[in-house]
């Protein structure tokens, strides 16, 4: 009988795991890392297709850390990099991109905040990393606040 439990349990947390990595795929987005301290201090957006580039982000925001975030794998022949760098501000929340519209020509990602922008005395500069499939169409990036 527990052997019977044990595997209906088993079965159904792995049911709950490839459902939200099918929704995350079918978005075209990944989410890699994201946190509340990055070391830019001015709002930026990066496409990173190669390893030096993303080396020279991760230089940045591990400048201050000890033991520093952990560098993701990514295969850049069929993968690149999208980082929403906020720059400082005075709030806590984490920025977010979503996929508005996917064609042959254009993908449009939209910029914004998983919750509402909460003012506080201490300074972040929170960033988001999202892994993407690597395709010919030009990326457009759109602000909603």
């Amino acid at each position: 009988m527990k052997y019977v439990i044990l595997f209906f349990f088993i079965v159904s947390c792995s049911a709950q795991k490839s459902t939200k990595t099918a929704m995350e795929h079918q978005k075209g987005l990944e989410l890699l890392l994201s946190d509340f301290h990055s070391n830019v201090t001015t709002p930026q957006i990066l496409i990173i297709e190669e390893v030096a580039s993303l080396r020279a982000f991760f230089a940045t925001v591990n400048k201050t850390r000890k033991p520093g975030l952990a560098f993701p794998s990514v295969d850049f022949s069929k993968e690149r990099i999208l980082i929403y760098a906020c720059g400082e501000q005075y709030g806590t929340a984490l920025p977010q991109l979503t996929v508005l519209k996917e064609d042959h020509q254009e993908l449009v990602i939209n910029c914004s905040f998983k919750e509402q922008l909460t003012t506080t005395e201490a300074i972040a500069s929170p960033f988001a990393m999202y892994k993407i499939k690597k395709s010919p169409e030009n990326i457009r990036f759109t602000s909603t606040e």
